[in-house]
């Protein structure tokens, strides 16, 4: 029997954090965790200070700019992170596949000193990977004795220097060969068969003591070699049958050697004949690695037989495994070029994907096993006939009422606690979703935010300045966009696990309505039903309430930013069109502007467009959440409209004033067009014809400023004063 199932590999990233070299030589950090999924390699020195480090000094010039690369990853792992967590997120789900069947390798990669073998090995205080490994696994047998039967084999090796080493016996170099059945095999390495998860433990200890081990400059205790651990599983069912099935599977948990430059290790003669060869078999596993993930090399020759290493992970990396990759980083600068092309090799490994067959046998028995299976039948069915009849004698009639009302007990507890469990994953469920779905709508209010002040810097500011603006305004952009995609693609994660939890709720709530033929019990498990209900809902608009709070906070912030330039521009406003009445120059045009304006600060009724009475409602989106009513009369419904309004008019206006073509280019130069960027709702068509006819209007006149007031000229001056711009 056979099961696929398309697999590629899991990658994840481990950042060490900085040892004491480091720390005293001040190395800079080029590692930015982002979050679980996200980190960015040597990241802009600017955006590190946001997150806790310290400032280093001004980059210079004259050494490499900073790469700022973005790599998404199944996990990453920061320098807080604990052992635990890393098995937790990597080993132990692998261990499912164990359990039903399928062959799973995990191995660190990484450059020598990164933390490859602390994570998998650890130490006595703080064990690594394979130690918690093998204690969950000897307790996943022990919960499953009564069913099945288990046969476990393990066996340690280590690749040194291109040769085969049996960690546990005293034997000289193995040879590879490959089995058309069995797969990759290694001749005469010796087998275990250990009594418990101790036994496992005390020759992991004595094979990691026969290692080869040597000190080097970037490592006192590096590890000279490749070590392959490797658990087999044997299960089979314990009920008698003449096809039984049998399970096998194999486990590897490989510690691989780190890849090092000579010049940074100071290493000589054999330290540098070991480094070579590491290297070596290294860069074959990453020719390997880059063959598998290319997707037009599905055909070609993969160069497995390029190292020994790579031929004994031949099956872990392209073949019937599931396999895990921990990429061992460290955040150092000094480490630059290791970390770098570690977190390639990780990047690529991603695309590689294998088919996984369950290795599922069955055995038919020899005809001379039939008497066997039966006997064992026979006996069986008297154990559970003796059983059965030890229970009847102990459970008489008199206890006959007692049995019905424990068993209605029972079922209530056991419903109640079904329910409890529901509705304590849906809390947690909607908490997430609800949280996901603030980040998404502060991340949409702030692009909006973001696009309304690049538009009035475009509108205001000269042209050396709106460039300036606009490289960060397109770098602002994308990154809330690239938080946005990341955020929506959780938010979906979260969907589907709530419908799988509504599936849960609807199967309890059938249960209990199969329960009405009694009626308390029925009755009890409803109001319980409906108070988990109510307590759901209560839960949710807490924290619409604190989430609608944040983000108001964020809309006041900007509405006060907003008033601040209305305020301003309103005094300008005034100067300039005083200045304009004493020149005579107001037309018909400005005055029914200036009457609009009047209105609009003294908030008395007029006429307003339809498409203008829309901008109050465009935040509404925004502060909505699910189940939640948005009230028009919310402080983001008019106030905002208000202020935008006037704040365009007195845009329009200054440009306006500066914009005759009597002025000369230097008095109009920081002034950019304004007409083609208005926004709908304010657009002159909108506004008024008058508007757009005074602004296109061709004046005879020139109006100049000196000696501290506006003076009117008649004809056009060559060399006259520059406006004074008006700074905001």
């Amino acid at each position: 029997m056979e099961s696929d199932v398309c697999s590629h590999v899991k990658v994840v990233v481990r950042v060490r954090p900085a040892n004491d070299s480091e720390k005293r030589e001040n190395c800079r950090n080029v590692v930015q965790v982002v979050d679980n999924h996200i980190l960015i390699f040597d990241p802009k020195e600017e955006d590190m200070s946001c997150f806790g480090s310290q400032r280093v000094q001004s980059r210079n010039i004259n050494k490499r700019p900073n790469k700022d690369l973005k790599f998404v990853f199944d996990h990453v792992f920061g320098n807080n992170s604990t052992q635990l967590d890393i098995f937790e997120n990597t080993t132990k789900g692998v261990l499912d596949g164990v359990m039903n069947g399928f062959n799973c390798t995990v191995f660190a990669y990484g450059a020598t000193g990164a933390g490859k073998t602390h994570t998998m090995l650890g130490s006595q205080n703080d064990p690594g990977v394979m130690y918690r490994t093998m204690k969950e696994l000897f307790k996943r047998m022990d919960d499953a004795k009564e069913e099945k039967e288990f046969a476990v084999a393990f066996s340690y090796l280590e690749v040194y220097n291109e040769q085969i080493r049996d960690l546990l016996a005293n034997a000289g170099p193995l040879a590879v060969r490959e089995d058309s059945s069995k797969g990759v095999v290694v001749q005469g390495l010796t087998l275990h068969q250990p009594k418990s998860a101790e036994h496992i433990l005390e020759a992991l200890d004595s094979g990691n003591r026969n290692r080869t081990q040597h000190p080097t400059d970037m490592n006192a205790t590096s590890s000279r070699s490749h070590a392959v651990f490797q658990i087999y599983l044997r299960q089979q069912d314990k009920t008698a049958s003449l096809n039984p099935n049998v399970c096998v599977a194999k486990m590897s948990l490989i510690d691989l050697a780190g890849s090092e430059r000579a010049s940074a290790t100071n290493t000589k003669g054999a330290r540098f004949r070991e480094g070579a060869n590491i290297n070596r078999s290294l860069l074959a596993l990453g020719n390997v690695i880059n063959a598998l993930a290319d997707p037009k090399s599905k055909k070609a020759h993969i160069p497995y037989r390029d190292s020994k290493l790579t031929r004994i992970l031949k099956d872990s990396l392209g073949g019937n495994c599931r396999t895990v990759m921990i990429a061992n980083v460290s955040p150092s600068s000094k480490s630059y070029d290791d970390t770098h092309n570690t977190l390639k090799y990780a990047n690529r490994a991603k695309e590689i994907k294998s088919t996984l067959k369950s290795n599922v046998v069955s055995l038919d028995s020899h005809i001379g096993q039939y008497a066997v299976i039966c006997e064992k039948q026979r006996q069986e069915i008297l154990q559970l006939k003796q059983k059965l009849k030890e229970y009847e004698d102990k459970n008489m009639m008199p206890g006959v009422l007692n049995i019905v009302a424990s068993q209605k007990q029972a079922e209530f507890e056991r419903v109640s606690g079904a329910l409890q469990q529901i509705f304590s994953s849906r809390a947690q469920i909607r908490r997430e979703q609800l949280d996901l779905e603030r980040q998404l709508k502060e991340n949409e209010l702030r692009q909006r935010y973001s696009e309304e002040d690049y538009l009035q810097v475009q509108y205001f500011c000269a042209k050396e300045k709106t460039e300036k603006a606009t490289c960060k305004h397109e770098r602002k952009i994308a990154s809330l966009r690239t938080q946005q995609q990341h955020i929506c693609k959780r938010l979906k994660e979260s969907e589907t696990r709530f419908l799988e939890n509504d599936g849960w709720l609807h199967r309890v709530e059938n249960e209990i309505k199969l329960l009405k033929s009694n009626g308390q019990t029925s009755e009890l498990l409803e109001k319980n039903l409906h108070c988990h209900r109510l307590e759901l809902e209560v839960n949710d608009l807490k924290q619409h309430i604190k989430q609608m709070v944040e983000l108001t906070t964020l809309q006041d912030q900007e509405n006060k930013r907003t008033h601040k330039i209305v305020n301003i521009l309103l005094a300008a406003y005034s100067r300039h069109c005083s200045a304009l009445r004493g020149a005579g120059l107001v037309t018909e045009a400005d005055e029914r502007e200036n009457h609009e304006l009047e209105h609009l600060v003294l908030r008395e009724r007029g006429v307003v467009w339809a498409d203008q009475e829309r901008v109050g409602n465009d935040l509404a989106p925004f502060l909505s959440f699910s189940h939640l009513l948005y009230h028009q009369s919310s402080p983001c419904s008019k106030s905002s409209k208000s202020s935008h309004t006037i704040f365009f008019y007195l845009l329009l206006f200054i440009q306006h004033i500066f914009r005759w073509n009597g002025l000369n280019y230097k008095s109009t130069q920081c002034f950019p067009s304004l007409v083609e960027h208005i926004p709908q709702s304010l657009s002159p068509s909108h506004i008024g014809h008058d508007i757009q006819q005074s602004m296109n209007q061709s004046w005879p006149a020139i109006l100049n400023y000196y000696d501290g007031a506006y003076h009117l000229s008649e004809s056009k001056l060559c060399n006259c004063p520059s406006v004074p711009l008006l700074l905001l």
